[in-house]
């Protein structure tokens, strides 16, 4: 249940494109990244707040494409209530002959995002508490690396990623010899010891054969979970891992919108679902995905995007895992607090989210 939403009015919607470098180069299954491209939103109203949001756009190529989709829907939002519900339905039908998967549908969940901000920032309260939540912290684990290196490089690596306060890591997996993959969890496991959680991302790399191959090898390491072990749109490829392997499954980052997360669940897709902010619907699409976990009883994460995400996660019944990562961090004021494996839910109003005005100008691109 949310509080009551302030009235305000959408007076203009602003983008900035920025490319500021990885403190972690992160390579995986699928890519290589030492930079983190980032479209920021403004959403000014006439009431004098301004909603803000930052869409991660994985290719620097993208953040033309995501700006021009933000600047035609800020024609049809000038003068219309910053009413979530209202606005998704417009802009829904305004660009449905396009297509809303995609660059387009990134574009409509950052829009959501920053119209929530600005509405929790008028009521002068945190996002999570404007949506019922008095939680004060969730779970988080570090996301920030141990990429596909050598093996014998992760240990160090990932006790440095647990001396940043968390008591869980993320590995990449998807070697092409799956003994270097085993190689690579038992290096991290002895490195930080029995007490901590890893978790490991394929990143979509295997067959459903050789998911349940490397899987069932995998077995006796404690992981936490499996990532997108096979392609995510594989729903019955996934479900068959699922169903054949005793660690369970982690699904998500790439559907678009709730209804393709109701697909997974009625093909029992995965153990556990991590929605991502700006391929879910933004606020309003998560709300719906909480509400999905919730009557499964599925333990629900997020996937990037930390500032919001821990607002979201602190609002959800069936709350799992943030994952953490600083990627937006050298544009922002001030990056989400990690403490004894626990991120805080800011106590400011809205999101939390304020740029460093410097560095957006730093790391500026066209």
């Amino acid at each position: 249940m949310t509080a009551s939403l302030p009235s305000l009015t959408v007076r203009a919607i602003g983008t900035r494109a920025v490319l500021p470098p990885m403190r972690n180069a992160l390579g995986t299954s699928a890519a290589r990244m030492t930079h983190a491209p980032f479209v920021l939103i403004d959403l000014e109203t006439e009431e004098g707040v301004t909603g803000r949001a930052h869409a991660f756009c994985y290719m620097d190529i993208a953040a033309p494409s995501i700006r021009r989709v933000v600047d035609r829907a800020a024609e049809a939002l000038v003068g219309r209530p910053v009413q979530p519900g209202r606005i998704e339905a417009t802009l829904r039908s305004r660009f449905t002959l396009l297509g809303l998967p995609g660059i387009v549908g990134m574009a409509l969940s950052a829009i959501d995002v920053a119209c929530w901000d600005a509405l929790a920032r008028a009521a002068g309260m945190p996002l999570a508490r404007l949506l019922g939540s008095d939680r004060i912290s969730v779970p988080a684990y570090n996301s920030n690396g141990l990429s596909l290196d050598d093996p014998d490089t992760l240990g160090d690596e990932a006790i440095r990623l647990r001396k940043a306060g968390f008591d869980a890591v993320k590995i990449r997996l998807g070697r092409d010899d799956a003994n270097e993959d085993l190689r690579a969890v038992r290096t991290v496991r002895e490195a930080i010891g029995l007490t901590a959680l890893v978790m490991a991302d394929y990143n979509q790399a295997l067959t459903p054969d050789e998911a349940i191959a490397r899987g069932l090898d995998l077995e006796g390491e404690g992981l936490a979970w499996i990532e997108e072990p096979v392609a995510h749109d594989d729903l019955p490829g996934n479900a068959r891992v699922a169903a054949a392997l005793r660690t369970p499954i982690q699904i998500g980052e790439n559907f678009n919108g709730p209804n393709a997360m109701a697909n997974a669940i009625a093909l029992n897709a995965a153990d556990y679902m991590m929605p991502d902010l700006m391929r879910i619907g933004g606020v309003s699409g998560w709300l719906r995905a909480a509400t999905l976990a919730d009557r499964t009883a599925i333990p629900l994460s997020s996937h990037l995007y930390p500032e919001v995400s821990v607002h979201l996660l602190a609002a959800s019944p069936t709350a799992h895992w943030l994952e953490y990562v600083d990627w937006a961090e050298p544009v922002l004021q001030e990056g989400v607090r990690i403490e004894d494996g626990m991120a805080r839910v800011p106590e400011t109003a809205g999101t939390g989210i304020e740029w460093d005005e410097d560095a957006v100008s730093s790391f500026a691109i066209d």
